[in-house]
């Protein structure tokens, strides 16, 4: 019985797992397709493998830019949002003062709320009245919202350490932000890995914010806005196999570092969901 039921188990994974990787393999076979062939249907490898599409999205978009625009939104949104994200739960987890319940129930229970659809103006409103929109590495202030989930993993992690080495360094002397800075903050290095990544990962896929930030401004688009661009590249239909190029161009990094860094991820979630 035992037996029978590892083997179900493995059956149901591997299904999920196909399932999982259905979209991203028909992403990949179709864009050694040409166009005509897209259009036309077929199966789901190509019938003539056309490998030029990858070097005519490089030639004619112009995908360094947007490759360097990506990194810099993604690693600097990330930045931020850990960067408070740690501070906000370690004065959670550290400090008393009133209204501590209700502020900490509201800012979580925005991690159940929509904000982008509901900020999105406002935000390019000041961004554009504040001159954020200038330059690729002001837009990411714009961006800063939704810490529900940071402070959450923070605040439990910090609860999950004990309070006694707080308490040793007040003894020692240490002020408040010592104790955050020297103390608390380097322990919080697998929990910081795992929420720079998943942040990181979001910010690299997203297109909304991106796309309306770059209006006055085209030399701060992200991969993610360009890609759909080459859409409209072809002469005539639609030019869905540059579309496809571009796509998996900007799939493969993330891909790669989840892939790389998925046990880190789990185990850095594991911890942050302790409570002490």
């Amino acid at each position: 019985m035992k037996h029978l039921l590892k083997w179900l188990k493995y059956v149901i994974l591997s299904v999920v797992a196909i399932i999982t990787l259905i979209p991203v393999l028909y992403v990949l076979f179709y864009s050694f397709k040409s166009n005509q062939e897209l259009i036309t249907g077929g199966g789901l490898l190509p019938r003539k493998w056309v490998f030029s599409n990858y070097s005519e999205v490089w030639k004619e978009l112009n995908f360094s830019l947007y490759f360097y625009n990506s990194v810099i939104f993604a690693t600097v949104s990330s930045g931020l949002s850990v960067f408070m994200g740690a501070m906000s739960g370690y004065v959670f987890a550290r400090t008393k003062f009133p209204g501590k319940r209700l502020l900490s129930l509201l800012i979580i229970g925005v991690m159940f709320v929509s904000l982008g659809p509901m900020t999105l103006y406002p935000k390019f409103k000041l961004a554009v009245d504040w001159g954020l929109t200038n330059s690729i590495f002001t837009i990411p202030l714009a961006a800063l919202y939704g810490l529900g989930a940071s402070v959450f993993l923070y605040e439990g992690f910090v609860k999950s350490l004990g309070k006694e080495m707080d308490e040793a360094a007040i003894v020692d002397g240490a002020s408040y932000f010592k104790r955050f800075y020297r103390l608390t903050l380097p322990l919080m290095a697998p929990i910081t890995a795992t929420f720079f990544l998943l942040e990181f990962i979001a910010e690299w896929n997203n297109y909304i914010f991106p796309l309306v930030m770059s209006i006055g401004n085209p030399d701060t688009k992200t991969l993610t806005v360009g890609v759909v661009e080459l859409r409209n590249m072809g002469s005539g239909a639609a030019a869905w196999n540059l579309l496809l190029a571009g796509s998996m161009i900007s799939v493969i990094p993330v891909l790669v570092v989840f892939i790389v860094l998925n046990r880190q991820i789990v185990g850095g979630l594991a911890q942050g969901a302790v409570k002490g």
